[in-house]
């Protein structure tokens, strides 16, 4: 699952260099790992939860991504325009004043890393992120907060208790790079396409050392080309 994650993120720097903070047109492209039906309130939702994989039509490249909204809707076969954002959402619920970014972060830092080893893991992880952003606690129990799953289905809600425990105790650094993508479809005859997430792995500063050893060496191999010149 790792080498899955890697090939997604080289994937989605690929196409977010080439199309910056423009529009995308984006397709499904299938389950990553299955998915778990659930049953969720506050706003109710009774379907499918797991990652999936969206394919940008320009490239054909696809990368994995989550759901952040369960109030859109996104269906096979049809393409939606998206674009990239570092303030979501203006067309749904906002993440930044109600403080979900934050959450979603530590979820990713804490979890994401065995969040596709398995098709339950998968769907715990996806409804972990709902509670992140529809509700403030920690916890996907009945009765806990605003949101929360109705019925426990194949070990999903522990494991979604699970991820979010470990995202509230998290102290760590940010591991990961996340690329919000806000829908933009306004046809007034289609639902709304889902908003999304998805990450790569951020990129490790070198410490001072390591930096000084870096510019060492490239002085030296410019040296040797000078006097092999």
């Amino acid at each position: 699952m790792k080498t899955m994650r890697l090939a997604a993120a080289a994937a989605l720097a690929t196409f977010v260099a080439a199309n910056g903070a423009s529009a995308l047109s984006l397709e499904f492209d299938g389950w990553t790992n299955g998915n778990q039906s659930v049953n969720v309130t506050a706003p109710g939702y009774n379907g499918a939860a797991g990652a999936f994989e969206m394919k940008d039509t320009s490239t054909q490249n696809s990368f994995v991504v989550f759901c952040l909204d369960i109030i859109g809707k996104i269906y096979s076969g049809q393409t939606y325009d998206y674009a990239p954002t570092a303030t979501p959402f203006s067309n749904s619920t906002d993440l930044i004043a109600n403080g979900g970014v934050n959450r979603i972060q530590k979820l990713f830092d804490s979890g994401f890393d065995t969040a596709l080893n398995s098709t339950v893991e998968s769907a715990g992880f996806q409804v972990a992120l709902w509670n992140a952003v529809y509700d403030t606690d920690w916890s996907v129990s009945n009765g806990d907060g605003v949101f929360y799953e109705t019925a426990a289905n194949n070990g999903v809600q522990a494991q979604a208790n699970a991820y979010l425990a470990d995202a509230e105790s998290y102290t760590g650094p940010s591991i990961w790079d996340l690329t919000y993508f806000e829908g933009l479809n306004t046809d007034p005859n289609r639902v709304r396409s889902q908003n999304l997430v998805t990450a790569e792995l951020a990129p490790v500063p070198l410490p001072a050392a390591g930096i000084m050893l870096v510019t060492a060496l490239g002085g030296l191999f410019a040296a040797r080309r000078r006097k092999a010149a």
